[in-house]
């Protein structure tokens, strides 16, 4: 579904690379957590998946095509597959709840019906359908300015979910909550997960919660792969490589 050869990502000629050598594959129904330090490359790692950041060299094939050989055209239709949760939520404040989740339909509708706001039934019903299962859907008139972070990351949540995505990714969608939201946010995630048979990659600062709802962890060390592995594998040793 994900594989990833000898991926490098450089930002800047001479720089040391901010991913280095990346080897992986990923399968359907994987829930995978990302670990490391700030700096260690796993956002980095999660733009590169979906194209927002080129790599520099390697090869990257999602959904069974070669990423570096689709055309603009072709890479913003893989797109429409891959949903993406952000830190910042990348909300628009001023807007509803209902509004902010349709934003999510954008990358299926011609764009002059996205600037008219022109909305089918069926994506009314899914819009309602996913604020439902964030627990939103009483706030869906609401402004998103007048809600809580953890309301605003579940409507984020909602956003991608609407594109009915194949590949759900996430870049610390939980380092600005609390604990006690945080790990609900996970509950969300791990049970839309399931339900949808989604591949799910997640960066996370939090090593419980990886343990917690994570079926395989990775590693990161500046750019490398220091562990990949269950998290009953995940040890005190595996731990200082990747943190020390």
């Amino acid at each position: 579904m994900l594989e990833m050869k000898e991926v490098v990502v450089q930002y800047e000629s001479g720089a040391d690379p901010a991913v280095r050598d990346l080897t992986l594959s990923f399968e359907q129904g994987e829930f995978v957590c990302v670990l490391g330090r700030s700096g260690a490359g796993k956002s980095t790692f999660i733009r590169t998946i979906n194209g927002l950041q080129p790599q520099t060299s390697g090869q990257i094939t999602v959904l069974g095509c070669e990423l570096k050989k689709m055309s603009q055209k072709k890479q913003r239709s893989m797109r429409r597959e891959i949903g993406m949760i952000f830190q910042h939520f990348h909300l628009i404040p001023r807007l509803t709840v209902e509004q902010n989740v349709f934003t999510g339909r954008f990358g299926h509708k011609p764009a002059w019906k996205n600037f008219l706001g022109l909305f089918s039934d069926e994506e009314k019903s899914l819009t309602d359908y996913y604020l439902n299962e964030v627990g939103l859907l009483e706030y869906k008139n609401r402004r998103v300015e007048r809600l809580s972070g953890g309301q605003k990351q579940r409507v984020g949540i909602a956003r991608a979910m609407v594109q009915r995505p194949s590949i759900l990714l996430g870049d610390e969608p939980v380092a600005s909550l609390d604990p006690t939201t945080a790990d609900y946010i996970f509950q969300i995630l791990r049970q839309l997960h399931e339900e949808k048979e989604l591949l799910t990659v997640i960066n996370v600062h939090d090593i419980e919660l990886a343990r917690k709802y994570a079926t395989r962890i990775i590693g990161l060390k500046q750019g490398h792969l220091v562990f990949d592995g269950s998290p009953g594998q995940l040890s005190d040793h595996h731990l200082k490589q990747i943190y020390e």
